[in-house]
């Protein structure tokens, strides 16, 4: 689990750090404090241990590019440039976690994809690109010694893992069908997700499977006794929580992480979703950390967390005008204190 972030020239960000990341952690603030900018600098760290992404089907150095505005590349100098804080390329980003109570520090380097420029800085302070176990040496690169460490493996592996579910990923149904259903069904995963989907949305529910709806394209639909329901046509709570968690069981993360949740989406769908979410993350023991705008995610989020008994917390993040990110620590008692004061801790930048 991440215990710690820490980022230097990144976007907005020209330095600041999280402290005391839980298992559930949720990141509020105003717009522009970084809350996006903390979820793409660890998406950005997974490149040093695999540069594709498997889900979207997109290099990942492109698609934080991107994300944002839906052009540009990585390759394109002008484009990536962008990424550094105040466009000073000149050093690259720095991206620092604590895993496991150890501190692992990567730089993001200005160089095309094919350099990987994303490297973990090892105690000698040597360059590694976990992704093809080699160490880069100036413009050289050479293979990893056979002794390679298992702190090492266990590091590209939690890498690995990291998911990003967004607002664009949620809405490109068709790409996680064709990831996500061959895998779950090679370990009848789809077995458990109607188990879940029976208990807490359709009762009926008795499957999944894909139909010919139009010529040429099949549709993922939840079965019933009496009636086939294509997935797109799920409300958004359903929805949601089906596509999250045929990601999470054919991915199998390490860390999940998600950019506003209460998009689009009714308190009681939010309910659903997140508690379903939840009940993933202690089964399969993954990490959630999600920024959010909604004070009733919030609150959601406290009474699942004591429900389910899953260590959580609340961080406000505020950057100011030299870039410099801090954040607010709130535990669920304390925020419980300050909404009986009448605070909503959306609002904390005005006390």
């Amino acid at each position: 689990m991440i215990s710690r972030i820490r980022i230097n020239r990144f976007r907005g960000i020209r330095e600041g750090s999280l402290e005391d990341l839980k298992q559930l952690t949720i990141m509020i603030g105003k717009n522009g404090a970084g809350k996006s900018t903390v979820l793409e600098g660890l998406y950005l760290v997974s490149v040093c241990a695999e540069d594709f992404d498997v889900v979207r089907r997109v290099y990942k150095l492109d698609y934080v590019v991107n994300r944002r505005g839906g052009r540009g590349a990585w390759d394109i100098d002008i484009d990536r440039k962008l990424l550094w804080y105040m466009s000073e390329y000149e050093q690259p980003i720095e991206i620092q976690i604590d895993i496991w109570g150890k501190v692992f520090r990567f730089l993001v380097l200005d160089l095309p994809k094919d350099k990987y420029p994303v490297r973990l800085v090892d105690k000698s302070g040597s360059l590694i690109e976990l992704k093809n176990g080699l160490v880069w040496e100036d413009i050289s690169a050479i293979p990893l010694t056979r002794g390679v460490s298992n702190e090492l493996l266990e590091v590209k592996k939690f890498l690995e893992g990291i998911l990003l579910i967004d607002a664009l990923l949620m809405r490109r149904l068709a790409e996680v069908e064709v990831y996500a259903w061959p895998r779950l069904l090679t370990k009848r995963g789809d077995k458990y997700l109607i188990e879940m989907i029976k208990e807490e949305f359709e009762p009926d529910a008795e499957g999944l499977t894909y139909i010919p709806i139009t010529e040429g394209s099949n549709y993922l639909v939840l079965q019933t006794s009496k009636t086939s329901i294509k997935i797109d046509d799920l409300g958004d709570g359903a929805k949601s929580a089906l596509v999250s968690a045929m990601l999470i069981l054919a991915y199998k993360p390490t860390v999940v992480l998600i950019e506003e949740p209460e998009l689009h989406m009714h308190p009681a769908g939010l309910y659903t979703y997140m508690r379903f979410l939840m009940r993933l993350s202690k089964e399969f023991s993954f990490q959630i950390i999600a920024s959010t705008h909604s004070i009733e995610f919030v609150e959601i989020a406290q009474e699942l967390s004591k429900d389910l008994g899953i260590d959580s917390t609340v961080l406000y993040l505020e950057r100011d005008s030299n870039g410099v990110l801090a954040a607010r620590k709130f535990s669920m008692d304390d925020y419980d204190i300050l909404k009986k004061l009448g605070i909503d801790i959306r609002l904390l930048s005005k006390f």
